[in-house]
């Protein structure tokens, strides 16, 4: 089974290594808490046994890991002019199996490396197991709803009354 309080506090280490006084840090950091929380309440809202809605929150934590690298190299988040953050994110996860501080059994890997990488295309890659494109789609959309949403509280608190 999967402990997300153990993911949780891991990312929370890890993102002590980039300055969260930083607003765009800061605002990744409350993105990343939210969709987590997105994330569970479709896997929920879907019918989801208990492991798939901890690995679906786990995902959901883990899906803009690479939005702070990215962020530190780059100053910007604009993936068309810097790097593809979900791939970033993937390769991070990778290095030195940083993935274990989240995860500790490898059998969910696949499904967090497929689901993060598609998570930000135009349209989830042909081939994946039924498992891993439920949860490609779960981050997917749990990261659209969360950006939409905060979209349209930013157009609607810029728009004059």
């Amino acid at each position: 089974m999967i402990d997300y309080d153990k993911a949780l506090h891991a990312f929370q280490a890890y993102v002590k290594n980039y300055d969260a006084n930083d607003g765009k840090v800061h605002l990744k950091i409350v993105h990343t808490m939210k969709v987590a929380e997105l994330s569970e309440m479709i896997a929920r809202g879907i019918g989801e046994d208990e492991e798939n809605v901890h690995l679906a929150k786990v995902i959901g934590l883990l899906h803009d890991i690479g939005r702070f690298e990215q962020l530190r190299r780059f100053h910007d988040f604009r993936d068309y002019l810097t790097v593809d953050h979900a791939q970033l994110g993937v390769e991070i996860l990778k290095e030195n199996h940083l993935i274990r501080a989240f995860v500790e059994d490898e059998k969910y890997d696949d499904t967090i490396f497929q689901a993060i990488s598609n998570h930000n295309k135009y349209a989830i890659e042909d081939g994946l197991n039924k498992n891993t494109l439920t949860h490609a789609k779960i981050i997917r959309d749990a990261d659209k709803m969360h950006v939409n949403a905060a979209n349209s509280l930013l157009k609607f608190i810029e728009e004059p009354q």
